[in-house]
């Protein structure tokens, strides 16, 4: 089953001190590569999460932002750097007597200040409450994602097996008119040559070579004949429960080569129309599966 590379997932979880909310996004890249932010006293772990979170997504650009909430009447443990406060203090006296201002240094300005408050060192249960916290929420958002990469991917697949069975008609298009064209060449071969040549000098067993060797130039078969085997594997690729990208764009790479030799093989209008056709399938089916995970 094909699994998009776009998504959104959302995930909460509480404990007894804490709530943990986490949003992840997912676009498309070649790669897995992932943008984690975390509130600052949980950077230690930011590590371990992003393998977590490797271990389910396995191609895309993610964006994972967690928040991290106290929601407890309790006093939450914090140390406060009081030295580093009194510094904040007199900076802010400095800047506010040089620009003027008038106002009094008020709480919220110190609020914004996010060193001068620590979680307690001594307090590692805590600190592992957070992690649980977050770690629960993240794996709720990574869940959320890929059920809606793999809802994505349901849609794409079904649309690709539409431009695939657009693809094979255009094929059997070429196929039903191939043995007339190849009449009507040597017929129009046989008819230049006639008035050519006087029919004293014709060597009648060298216009048949002639005739063999233009033939087997015209011929397609052989390019028909890959595009259903391509057409095949590409839709078993589909179906399959692997992640499929990569292989995918090496068929269609495949399949648009045979399309091309078709063109310059075939001396016909009807099927040069197929193969603008077959052309324009293939460039769509390119565009879609560059959201492939």
């Amino acid at each position: 089953m094909l699994e998009s590379m776009t998504g959104y997932g959302r995930g909460e979880h509480a404990t007894e001190h804490y709530r943990a909310t986490a949003e992840i996004r997912s676009v498309n890249s070649r790669y897995c590569e992932i943008s984690l932010k975390l509130p600052s006293q949980l950077h230690i772990f930011e590590q371990p999460l992003k393998e977590k979170v490797l271990k389910s997504v396995k191609r895309g650009k993610i964006s994972l932002t967690v928040d991290l909430e106290h929601h407890t009447c309790e006093e939450e443990p914090v140390n406060i750097q009081e030295e580093a406060l009194k510094i904040r203090i007199k900076t802010l006296e400095k800047v506010r007597e040089a620009a003027g201002i008038t106002d009094p240094i008020r709480l919220e300005h110190l609020l914004v200040f996010e060193d001068l408050f620590e979680l307690a060192e001594n307090d590692p249960e805590l600190l592992q409450e957070q992690y649980g916290a977050v770690e629960k929420a993240v794996m709720t958002s990574v869940d959320e994602l890929l059920n809606m990469r793999r809802s994505e991917g349901r849609n794409l697949q079904k649309d690709l097996e539409e431009r695939l069975k657009l693809l094979a008609d255009h094929c059997n298009e070429v196929r039903d008119g191939e043995k007339a064209r190849i009449l009507e060449a040597k017929k129009r071969m046989s008819e230049r040559l006639a008035m050519l040549l006087d029919d004293s000098r014709v060597d009648e067993e060298r216009i048949e070579q002639e005739i063999a060797i233009l033939a087997d130039r015209l011929d397609i078969s052989e390019e028909l004949v890959r595009m259903d085997s391509h057409i095949s594997y590409f839709t078993d690729c589909l179906r399959d429960d692997e992640q499929q990208g990569k292989k995918l764009n090496f068929i269609l790479q495949e399949m648009h080569r045979e399309v091309n030799t078709i063109g310059s093989k075939a001396n016909s209008t009807a099927i040069s129309r197929s193969v603008l056709g077959m052309k324009e399938i293939i460039e769509n089916i390119r565009e879609q599966i560059q959201n492939i995970a």
